[in-house]
This record gives C-alpha cells, structure tokens and sequence, in this order.
C-alpha cells in the first residue's frame, strides 16, 4: 500500500505546483499561497479577502487598477 500513496501525494504536489505554475504564467495571483505565508509569517496581521487580493495584485501590475 506505501507505494500508491507516495505515488498519490507526487501527483498531488506536481498538480498543485502545475497549478500555481500556470496562474503566475496568466498573471492570476495565488491566494491560497498568499494566505498560507501571511499567517505563517505576519500571523498578527489581517488577512485580506479573495477579491481585496486581486484588486490588490491588479493595481500592482496596472498601477492604476485599469488595463485602458
């Protein structure tokens, strides 16, 4: 049984690091990563919402939040 299920959590690692591999390439921000770190590292900090998240992350890469 140990083999299927080193088998099955490299599965789930190479899916899950596909995945963030494929949002940073569409520029779609990870909030689960940013979630984890912030509690991981600034645990007294607020944590902001999904979508204060990616207006966050939209402002960053437009500067003013606007693609025109």
């Amino acid at each position: 049984m140990k083999p299927d299920s080193d088998l099955k959590g490299r599965l789930k690692n190479w899916y899950t690091s596909l995945r963030i591999f494929a949002y940073y390439m569409a520029g779609i921000p990870d909030y689960d990563n940013y979630v984890a770190r912030q509690r991981r590292y600034n645990a007294q900090a607020p944590v902001m919402s999904r979508l204060e998240f990616l207006d966050y992350c939209q402002q960053r890469r437009n500067g003013s939040g606007r693609c025109c």
